[in-house]
């Protein structure tokens, strides 16, 4: 179950460095726990914004139920769903209020390439910013390797718009510093996450172009 007690309110304190850039939001356990990406698409995106969520530990509904949990904005960006863990789930709901296609697996990556091409061109006439969410990418690098994954955030992180966020969970307590150099390589900046003894949520954006900390702030 995912905990947003703990997650910050202010994380839109952060939206100047991450808009328009590629952000890997790195824990030390689970990205889909404290809900960290989707907080900061609550507080920083438009109404007329889309957001493509990949789900790789929770499935559509628990998705869905956590985001709807964050904040008390009702103008914030739609989501449109690749689910990679509900079971028995094979038929896409392109035209549902929240549009969704489900594929088999976190490794099966052609079909989320696919899957991502088809919630794409469904978009209609929207003109809002595009944002890309990776609840957690350590599923994916669990069940495909690691050229492969690479070759695929080189095809997806180009999704969101201009000044879009593209947000990319990792557990790095998980891999190894290798698996952490390939997936860096790919983004602008890693976003540190960690927990406090008292529970607060501690922040420490660092630029991977000129390799300084760029802000850092703790929140309840």
């Amino acid at each position: 179950m995912t905990n947003t007690d703990s997650t910050t309110k202010d994380v839109d304190l952060l939206s100047d460095t991450l808009s328009g850039s590629t952000v890997l939001v790195a824990h030390a356990d689970d990205p889909s726990q404290s809900a960290v990406s989707l907080r900061i698409l609550e507080t920083r995106g438009a109404a007329a914004d889309t957001a493509f969520v990949v789900t790789t530990t929770e499935g559509v509904d628990q998705t869905i139920a956590t985001y709807e949990q964050l904040g008390t904005r009702t103008a914030r960006p739609s989501l449109r769903i690749i689910d990679t863990v509900s079971e028995q789930q094979s038929i896409s709901a392109l035209y549902d209020e929240t549009p969704a296609v489900f594929i088999p697996s976190p490794g099966d990556l052609e079909r989320l390439v696919i899957a991502l091409s088809e919630l794409t061109e469904n978009m209609g006439t929207k003109t809002g910013d595009r944002h890309l969410i990776v609840r957690s990418l350590s599923p994916i690098l669990a069940a495909a390797p690691i050229d492969h994954v690479e070759t695929v955030l080189e095809r997806i992180t180009g999704l969101q718009s201009t000044s879009g966020l593209c947000l990319l969970g990792f557990d790095y307590t998980a891999h190894d510093e290798k698996t952490m150099r390939a997936v860096a390589d790919h983004v602008d900046g890693i976003l540190w996450i960690s927990k406090t003894t008292t529970e607060e949520i501690d922040f420490e954006y660092q630029s991977l172009h000129n390799q300084t900390t760029l802000r850092k702030q703790t929140h309840k």
